[in-house]
């Protein structure tokens, strides 16, 4: 996989394997989100085969959402027409999403169906509704998921990499941008660059986006051991999105603002119409930094709320 996504640094993966020596272990009955890497004789990268599946889950829903954004007139179309373009993704995110809150949920203490969590949650993924997915859905899914695992893998031989014996703060920061580089640097090498950065780029933004839904929902998670996920989120897109005046800056940063809305109108954000439209125009860069400091505020809020 991580070949077919950095075909022009072969060479390169080939010396990273034989310095690393990585093995990799599936993890077939681990319910939480698993990619870890565990430093020592051999290095080890765990994955979690269910969690990979929520993550396809979320690639997909991702596809459906940017073809619709790409479609003429989307802007303009009254809510229905969008709903309709929309009604898949919102499928397929219940159903990722809901797992995801019923097992922080469960952590928590308490024991939840995914229907009780988030109204029409399914205990098992609707295939189905993938299947019904356009050609095109799907191939955008399939990308986004490819290169969203491609990321979370080299995040991971990231920390083997640079001999990390514990997560810090720091240390994630590294693994992320060590990632990143890698990836970006793949696409600049290779024969199709703009298309590479972008499949690269939107396939970063999805991981990441998934690994900040706890955030939309519980607020901070005040890790000792990993940033908050909307920061990792803006970090590293910043440093892969450094030309503003680019077709890509552009379009990845107004799909991730659009991304974000989604998921806190789902989580039950007030909008207010006219005061974040203010900050809902112009660089989508600053979109997404007004959202962010939204979300990072989120457990005040709430608190507010309750007082």
């Amino acid at each position: 996989m991580l070949r077919s996504v950095s075909l022009n640094k072969a060479k390169d993966l080939d010396a990273l394997f034989d310095e690393i020596d990585p093995v990799c272990e599936l993890d077939r009955a681990a319910e939480r989100n698993l990619f870890q890497a565990v430093l020592g004789q051999p290095n080890i990268i765990r994955v979690g085969l269910q969690c990979t599946v929520r993550l396809e889950a979320h690639a997909h829903a991702a596809g459906v959402l940017f073809t619709a954004f790409g479609t003429p007139g989307f802007a303009t179309m009254d809510r229905d027409e969008r709903d309709k373009l929309l009604s898949p993704a919102d499928k397929i995110l219940t159903w990722a999403v809901g797992l995801d809150l019923q097992r922080w949920l469960s952590q928590m203490g308490h024991k939840l169906k995914p229907e009780d969590v988030l109204p029409g949650g399914f205990s098992e993924m609707p295939t189905e509704i993938i299947g019904a997915l356009t050609e095109n859905q799907r191939l955008f899914g399939r990308s986004f998921f490819l290169y969203a695992s491609a990321f979370i893998l080299l995040h991971e031989l990231g920390h083997l990499k640079h001999g990390h014996t514990q997560s810090t703060h720091e240390n994630e920061k590294i693994a992320d941008r060590f990632a990143a580089e890698w990836m970006s640097d793949a696409a600049s090498d290779s024969g199709n660059e703009e298309f590479d950065r972008l499949a690269a780029i939107y396939g970063i933004a999805v991981a990441l986006l998934w690994l900040t839904v706890f955030n939309f929902y519980f607020g901070k998670r005040e890790s000792t051991t990993h940033p908050e996920g909307y920061d990792r989120l803006f970090q590293v897109l910043d440093q892969v999105l450094d030309v503003p005046e680019s077709d890509e800056y552009q379009m990845v940063w107004y799909f991730v603002a659009q991304m974000l809305f989604i998921h806190m109108w789902s989580a039950g954000f007030d909008f207010d119409p006219e005061q974040d439209a203010i900050h809902m125009q112009g660089d989508p860069r600053d979109e997404v930094n007004y959202l962010i400091d939204r979300i990072s505020k989120w457990d005040k809020k709430r608190e507010g709320q309750s007082s």
